[in-house]
C-alpha cells in the first residue's frame, strides 16, 4: 500500500524535494538497511540535477516494496515535515 501511495505522489516529490532532504533520506535509508552503499552513491553521484536524484531515489524505494516505502515515508515526515504535508503523507 505504501508503495502505491508513493507512486501517486512521485511526480510532486520529484518537483518539490530539496537536495538536503534527499541526502538525509539516503543516510536514513542506508542506516535502516533499505538501500546499499552502492545504491546511495548511485543516487548521489550518478545524477546531475536534484530532480534526477529524487527520481532515482523514489523509484528505487518503490521498487523495493511496501516495507521500504513505509520507512521512506516515516523518514520523510521526520526530515521534511512541510514536504510530507504537501504530499499528503502527514
Amino acid at each position: 500500500m505504501a508503495d502505491a501511495i508513493l507512486w501517486h505522489k512521485r511526480n510532486l516529490f520529484i518537483h518539490s524535494v530539496g537536495e538536503g532532504t534527499i541526502n538525509a533520506l539516503l543516510d536514513d535509508l542506508l542506516e535502516d538497511g533499505v538501500i546499499s552503499q552502492e545504491e546511495m552513491y548511485k543516487v548521489k553521484y550518478e545524477n546531475r540535477t536534484v530532480m534526477d536524484k529524487a527520481r532515482v531515489l523514489i523509484d528505487l524505494v518503490i521498487g523495493k516494496g511496501c516495507g521500504a516505502s513505509q520507512k521512506f515515508i516515516k523518514h520523510l515526515r521526520e526530515e521534511d515535515p512541510e514536504l510530507a504535508r504537501k504530499l499528503g503523507l502527514h
